[in-house]
């Protein structure tokens, strides 16, 4: 016997479950255009960001230096640099600048780097080198070195750089006249790299570019207006009372990073310091990630400490899956409507339109490398080659594991929180502490959340 169903109940029917069960299903049809409309529009807001990035990104002008010129302290870390040492060290002592001293802090090297220095100073006075032997809680290394460096030194001005680089003789004395001309209170550079064969630098290089510009412009990080900011670790000029006015690497939650070049550029930032970014090919080269174990533990320290800044552990997920999804999603999408014949969609043009994107976006920096044209179409599969190094972080974040650097773990990070995450933090952990004390909490758990928060 089938039960009667009058008029008002049918609609409620109709309205209550089937309707909506129709607009389900027509979403769920609908995600793969929109997720693909959204990879157009990244892909071509990618694409006018590399090259706003490359337009705005010049050399340093040559301006005279003043009478007499500022001190400049060189201040190098090292740690088991026995490789690149000596080219380094000879191309920072032919510097053409008249008044500088290079400043070495040995980070406990285990190979022939102690050997090497050793013979360095004593062949030139302007080597002064300090070696570390233990490293202080909460510090990472590099961190540490380049603070216990600044500590050591007079220089009214100082340069942090590191041991992997090679300096044209005029570089020094191009970026100070520069700065003083600008009225920098920090200066780095876009360095040349020594080496650019090989499968992944080509691949991966040019994709961290275009992620760099998605965050910031050369324009944007010289603009006091823009909280933006951004530094190279391979060479950055800065006034000492500009370092020692921000609290530079002593600051909370920038000891322990390692994405030292990036926190210190932000702590300069807050703190209305001037700094600026220029275009350093050819006056700087560095050599880093010949092979893929060097890329992979490259981008797993930077990305580890970038993941804990952002105050979100997902985050190294999320963006490993969506790196993959942006880098195949396209492709399947074009290669799938040309096997079946189904090209005249608008899947296919928006699939087409990223895929563009993404090479122009490539291209514009495979330009600056001088890599050929054929390495600018794997911009897909850079892509996917980041979503899997991505997922190596997230692997360890979610099974609160460590990265490690030069054969040393990083440190537990500190997270730099803003002043308005801090005010509503403390009250959060001031309602939990009077839970506490009324049993709720354990005072183990109270003291744990106490001690890691910065």
């Amino acid at each position: 016997m089938v039960p009667y169903v009058n008029g008002d109940q049918q609609n409620y029917m109709n309205s209550g479950q089937i309707a909506p069960s129709a607009r389900l299903n027509a979403l769920l049809r609908s995600l793969p255009l929109i997720a693909l409309a959204l990879s157009a529009v990244v892909a071509l807001r990618q694409s006018y960001r590399a090259h706003r990035s490359v337009r705005e990104n010049h050399p340093p002008d040559e301006t005279p230096l003043p009478t007499p010129p500022p001190h400049v302290s060189i201040i190098l870390p090292v740690r088991n640099e026995e490789a690149t040492i000596d080219a380094c060290l000879a191309s920072l002592l032919a510097q053409d600048y008249p008044d500088f001293a290079i400043t070495i802090i040995d980070d406990s090297s285990t190979d022939a780097t102690p050997r090497l220095l050793a013979e360095w100073r004593t062949r030139d006075e302007r080597i002064q080198v300090h070696r570390i032997d233990h490293l202080p809680g909460g510090w990472a290394g590099k961190t540490h070195a380049l603070h216990t460096g600044v500590t050591l030194t007079r220089g009214e001005w100082l340069l942090f750089t590191d041991a992997d680089t090679h300096h044209a003789q005029q570089t020094l004395r191009l970026m100070v006249g520069y700065a003083l001309h600008r009225q920098d209170d920090m200066l780095s550079m876009s360095t040349n790299l020594m080496t650019i064969s090989g499968p992944a630098m080509p691949l991966l290089m040019p994709i961290s570019e275009v992620l760099l510009a998605q965050r910031v412009t050369p324009a944007e990080v010289r603009d006091p207006a823009s909280p933006r900011a951004f530094a190279f670790g391979q060479y950055i000029l800065l006034r000492r009372k500009s370092y020692l006015a921000t609290g530079g690497y002593t600051a909370a939650g920038i000891r322990s990073t390692s994405i030292d070049d990036l926190a210190l550029a932000e702590q300069f930032k807050q703190y209305g310091q001037r700094i600026e970014v220029v275009n350093g090919r050819g006056l700087v080269m560095n050599r880093q990630w010949t092979t893929w174990k060097s890329a992979r533990l490259g981008w797993r320290k930077s990305l580890y400490g970038e993941i804990f800044r952002s105050y979100i552990p997902l985050t190294a997920l999320l963006a490993a899956l969506a790196f993959i999804a942006y880098g195949l999603g396209p492709l399947f999408v074009l290669l799938y409507t040309l096997r079946s014949g189904k090209v005249r969609r608008f899947s296919t043009l928006l699939a087409g339109i990223t895929l563009v994107a993404q090479i122009d976006a490539k291209r514009c920096f495979d330009r600056e490398y001088e890599l050929i044209l054929p390495w600018s179409l794997t911009a897909p599969a850079g892509w996917v080659a980041c979503g899997i190094l991505a997922l190596d972080v997230a692997r360890l974040i979610l099974t609160g594991q460590r990265a490690d650097w030069k054969g040393r773990q990083l440190p537990k990070q500190e997270v730099a929180f803003p002043q308005s995450h801090r005010d509503i933090l403390s009250a959060l952990l001031s309602s939990i502490n009077s839970l506490s004390h009324d049993g709720g909490i354990s005072s183990g758990v109270w003291e744990e959340m106490e001690g890691d928060t910065v």
